[in-house]
């Protein structure tokens, strides 16, 4: 190879090295960044899911599709709002961790669904701003963090903003209804029962 040759690969080289860096320093610069780094720690509880991968996205939305034995219930998850919490969510339920699950807890304004515990929990993302109108769903805390169970609020509710706002139910809000024109029973259970036979996501 000629001496020029040897010269004009180097600077080839060197420019597409330098745009790279640039290309790279810029993607990582996005506010809200692509992706982000949950923690998601054991509790020492046994787990029936190992815990997710750590890096999820922070885009888009996910589909998921309660199927409960008073019917289906169609939620939106939304990323951006809490990636950790729709990542964990979307990672147990493709588990199957929440099949036979019943949802147990009854209140004037939400019906709380699935296990309390998975066997590891993250922290909670809140901005101290949420809302909880007709049709949320968030995830029930522990000890400050998130673990597995969330709710669905079937009446405009005043709550404290502790609680991750994880979606939106987009179908199905009637099967809810249902469950609450029950009523409660001994410790806030409904009287009418409602499990969770298997949950899609996509």
């Amino acid at each position: 190879m000629r001496r020029w040759q040897r010269v004009l690969a180097v600077v080839v080289v060197a420019t597409v090295v330098f745009v790279l860096e640039g290309w790279l320093a810029s993607a990582q610069a996005v506010s809200p960044p692509l992706f982000k780094q949950c923690t998601y720690t054991r509790t020492g509880t046994p787990a029936a899911v190992r815990p997710p991968y750590s890096l999820t996205p922070t885009i888009g939305v996910v589909k998921v599709t309660v199927k409960t034995t008073r019917g289906p219930v169609e939620l939106r998850l939304d990323r951006a709002n809490a990636p950790c919490a729709v990542h964990s969510l979307g990672h147990l339920a493709l588990g199957g961790f929440y099949r036979d699950a019943s949802c147990g807890r009854l209140t004037p304004v939400l019906l709380e669904c699935g296990p309390a515990e998975a066997g590891f929990r993250f922290r909670a993302e809140l901005s101290g701003r949420e809302k909880y109108p007709r049709g949320t769903v968030a995830m029930v805390p522990a000890a400050g963090q998130n673990a597995a169970r969330f709710f669905v609020v079937y009446r405009d509710a005043a709550l404290p903003p502790q609680y991750t706002v994880i979606g939106r139910v987009v179908a199905g809000l009637g099967v809810v209804d249902k469950v609450a024109a029950g009523g409660t029973g001994d410790g806030g259970t409904p009287r009418t029962p409602v499990t969770i036979t298997g949950v899609q996501v996509g």
